[in-house]
């Protein structure tokens, strides 16, 4: 009797140590995002394929710390605090050299998410390092339209040499207004929606395009 228990007892061990290694739904509680970009960032991405043509390629979504490292020099416990505020970051987009792949530049897509305080101390502290590595950072405000020639002379703008004394023009930031409000949540377009019940019902009021995802709305 001794030695069944004891048996029991071995299977139960072994049955728990192979759930350890090949892990159970409960120790990975994942699932796969829909997309890769929000709807504004989407948009952009074509804008910029198109902006930049054969003079280089766009990445997105790529981490900071792919693209910047902490200075040489740092002690090991500097290091690790400036690696630690870049580690869970992101670029919008990297644009890569076509030749070797190197980093040209990197851009950002400010939605109205970028207002809020914690936004703003994320975006200086980017700006912050990509200006003490000497690495260029544009920054585009969403929205509906883009003039692709305009966007693309802000990261090759021509020189005096390549056009006559009647088309040069002062220089201008490329800071644009949003034409269409886009969602503060997940930056896809608000569109007009009806309330269908409650307290509300026939009012129109502002909702986000990808409901049920997300269920962001304001007054009209």
């Amino acid at each position: 009797m001794e030695w069944l228990v004891l048996l029991v007892v071995v299977v139960v061990i072994v049955l728990i140590a192979l759930r350890r290694r090949s892990g159970t739904p409960e120790e990975f509680p994942y699932e796969m995002k829909r997309k890769l970009f929000s709807h504004a960032e989407r948009s952009f991405y074509g804008i910029l394929k198109q902006a930049v043509r054969e003079d280089g390629v766009v990445f997105g979504k790529v981490r900071v710390a792919d693209v910047l490292n902490p200075s040489k020099g740092l002690d090991r416990s500097n290091w690790q605090k400036a690696f630690n505020h870049i580690s869970s970051k992101h670029f919008d987009y990297v644009i890569c050299s076509p030749d070797d792949l190197s980093v040209l530049f990197v851009i950002e897509l400010d939605d109205k998410s970028h207002a809020k305080r914690v936004r703003v101390e994320r975006d200086q502290l980017i700006e912050g390092a990509c200006s003490t590595a000497g690495l260029i950072l544009h920054r585009f405000k969403a929205r509906a339209t883009y003039n692709i020639p305009e966007v693309r002379e802000v990261f090759f703008p021509p020189s005096k040499e390549d056009i006559s004394e009647e088309e040069l023009v002062p220089e201008k930031s490329f800071a644009v207004e949003l034409e269409q409000p886009l969602c503060p949540r997940c930056s896809s377009p608000l569109i007009i929606r009806e309330a269908k019940k409650g307290e509300h019902k026939g009012k129109e009021f502002l909702g986000c395009s990808e409901f049920p995802n997300c269920r962001y709305t304001e007054n009209n």
